[in-house]
């Protein structure tokens, strides 16, 4: 049974909770491919079959049969309950919890849903102003200006807010949004010298910011040049959404929704500062690209890097303040254990500059050949000062490079030793190049290390083993095919609800975990809830339906890999097979009634033209699922 507590607070915590990073605090993990790997707490295991997956922020073991999310994972490893799982990983990611939970009313500007169907129209209409209106004309001739393309255009779904107030409001005259919820998604702001409301990015052309499962969220918008009467422009060229229901700036990144799926086998990103940055270098030819938005980057975004990366290019200007901003952010980096490599483009030139001048191919091999942040931050210490004769620069570059090499972790994305081997020939090039003893350099170090070690550290690995609580599902039973088929589809698929939901009743699903499973999903759609795998592992608090629910994810992510997978199509089949099966249940209601022997002879009539037609009914169906 699920608690009181609000979506949104069980959302944004797992959100801030990286599972890599939580369970490598109990387990010895190990890279394996895109996976990590570690040997399962709950058997006997002397091959590790315990699996974390980083991109789906899940873990299973494979002997034990068992699947789940962060919060499953403490629930078992700590023996405690939903709630107590949920305020520890609350308090390790430092997010206050409210104690009661405010009922939100459907429809109104609380409720998330409504939220995310006003950005979408709200982008729609952007989108198409861009495309027809005439008072798009400067921002289309902006756009060709920057050598944006069309298909790029529709790609990242570029649109224009006219500079005319109440231009947003007359098109949502005729919809369900309000000027409440337009304000709630802040594209409304309220007027401090009336009761009405302004347009926030009004004149300005539009870069919707999606999520990873291609919802707008936010919006970034840029002044169009020539648009405004001279001196008037705005202060800001760029205005970027405050903080939504729907948006947490440090969560997200732009182009993060296009480059998920680029990374599988790469496991790379590169970061650069702005949207037209990863617009114009998306269409040089590079992939895997995203950028901030409109904040720093912080150990936030780094952990939401991290679930889709192991390497990461941070791609500056080759400005003074790009070169600042990677100094700023390197140890942010180095801490989280995720391979950092910097490139600052040459001639101060930004990224949407250079692939103009010269080619998306040459600033792929300048991406493949950027040094690594230990190496960057050796450079950038030691860069004007002569090491042999300023002592006192001297030895503050040294002591700033040994305090960044101190935060290197002992790290879980390679092995022990080669972390040993990699800071052995880092101290010998500094021997070298500051002319001190390796050995004091090493001592120094551990002086260091020791003094940051100091601060306290957060779920430490519990003393004694508490024993997980016996799972209680129907693992061993058979279960019927068309069921769980039809829970891999949806979650495949979450468009496909209501047409399943039109036609499958939660009764004809046979009792068990798969009808739980469909139950709920019915329940949260008809609540106008979200209903994806995503969401639903949020809302389930038992980990015994998480299991299912991952269970049937991966099942159906391996299906969809398969050549010939035709999603329509199954779906067909598997909507005329409970169709089928409801024909034979009403036969057989038929049937026993005939056989009790107490029927009037024109009620057998009827009964058995009923039982022809079904008879008929059933073949019609049967007849093209067996072509």
């Amino acid at each position: 049974m699920n608690s009181p507590l609000d979506f949104d607070i069980k959302e944004r915590v797992k959100l801030a909770t990286d599972i890599v990073d939580l369970i490598g605090g109990y387990l010895q993990l190990r890279r394996q491919g895109a996976l990590f790997v570690a040997n399962c707490p709950w058997h006997d295991d002397r091959r590790p079959s315990f699996q974390v997956n980083p991109r789906r922020q899940t873990w299973t073991c494979w002997v034990c049969g068992i699947r789940g999310d962060v919060f499953s994972f403490v629930m078992r490893r700590e023996n405690v309950e939903f709630l107590d799982a949920l305020r520890i990983l609350a308090d390790r990611a430092g997010i206050p919890l409210t104690t009661r939970a405010k009922a939100i009313e459907k429809g109104s500007p609380d409720d998330k849903q409504v939220l995310y169907k006003a950005m979408q129209w709200a982008q729609a209409v952007f989108h198409d102003c861009l495309l027809h209106e005439p008072e798009a004309n400067l921002a289309r001739s902006y756009l060709a200006s920057r050598n944006i393309t069309q298909d790029s255009i529709e790609r990242f779904g570029l649109g224009f807010s006219p500079l005319r107030n109440g231009w947003l409001m007359e098109r949502a005259r005729h919809t369900n949004f309000t000027a409440e919820i337009l304000e709630a998604c802040d594209l409304l702001l309220r007027s401090e010298r009336n009761s009405g409301h302004y347009e926030r990015f009004a004149g300005r052309l539009m870069f919707p910011i999606f999520d990873t499962a291609h919802r707008p969220i936010a919006f970034g918008g840029r002044v169009v040049p020539g648009l405004y009467p001279p001196g008037q422009e705005p202060p800001a060229k760029y205005v970027n959404s405050r903080e939504t229901k729907l948006f947490l700036k440090s969560e997200h990144l732009y182009g993060l929704n296009l480059a998920a799926d680029e990374t599988s086998r790469s496991r790379h990103l590169t970061v650069v500062e702005g949207y037209t940055d990863v617009i114009a270098v998306r269409q040089a030819g590079v992939t895997g690209v995203v950028a901030a938005l409109g904040t720093a980057i912080n150990q936030r975004h780094i952990r939401v890097l991290k679930r889709y990366a192991d390497r990461v290019t941070l791609l500056l200007d080759g400005d003074a303040a790009g070169k600042k901003r990677a100094n700023e952010v390197l140890n942010f980096f180095i801490a989280e254990s995720l391979d950092l490599r910097i490139l600052t483009l040459p001639d101060g030139q930004d990224p949407c500059d250079f692939v103009q001048s010269r080619s998306g191919d040459e600033l792929q091999r300048l991406i493949a050949g950027a040094p690594d942040a230990i190496e960057h931050k050796i450079i950038s210490e030691t860069a004007g000062v002569n090491l042999m004769t300023d002592t006192h620069a001297a030895n503050r570059a040294l002591e700033n490079i040994l305090e960044t090499l101190a935060i290197t972790p002992q790290s879980m994305t390679a092995s022990a030793s080669s972390v040993r081997l990699r800071i052995d020939q880092i101290l010998g090039r500094l021997s070298r190049e500051f002319g001190v003893e390796r050995q004091q350099l090493k001592q120094h170090l551990q002086e260091i290390r020791q003094r940051l070690q100091n601060r306290p550290k957060y779920l430490e690995d519990p003393a004694a083993f508490l024993a997980p609580k016996t799972l209680s599902t129907s693992r061993g039973k058979p279960r019927l095919l068309a069921e769980q088929e039809l829970l891999e589809l949806l979650l495949l698929d979450d468009t496909l609800i209501e047409s399943v939901v039109e036609n499958v009743l939660v009764d004809e699903f046979e009792p068990g975990p798969l009808r739980t499973v469909y139950e709920l999903i019915c329940t949260e759609f008809h609540e106008g809830r979200e209903v994806s795998f995503e969401a639903l592992l949020v809302t389930v608090e038992d980990p015994n339906l998480k299991d299912w629910i991952i269970r049937l994810d991966e099942q159906a992510t391996a299906k969809q890999s398969e050549s010939g997978f035709d999603l329509q199509w199954q779906l067909k089949v598997l909507l005329q097979e409970f169709e089928r099966r409801r024909g034979l249940a009403g036969q057989r209601q038929i049937i026993s009634q005939l056989e009790k022997g107490n029927l009037e002879s024109h009620q057998e009539d009827v009964l058995l033209t009923e039982l022809l037609e079904a008879t008929r009914q059933r073949q019609r169906i049967i007849g093209p699922m067996d072509g």
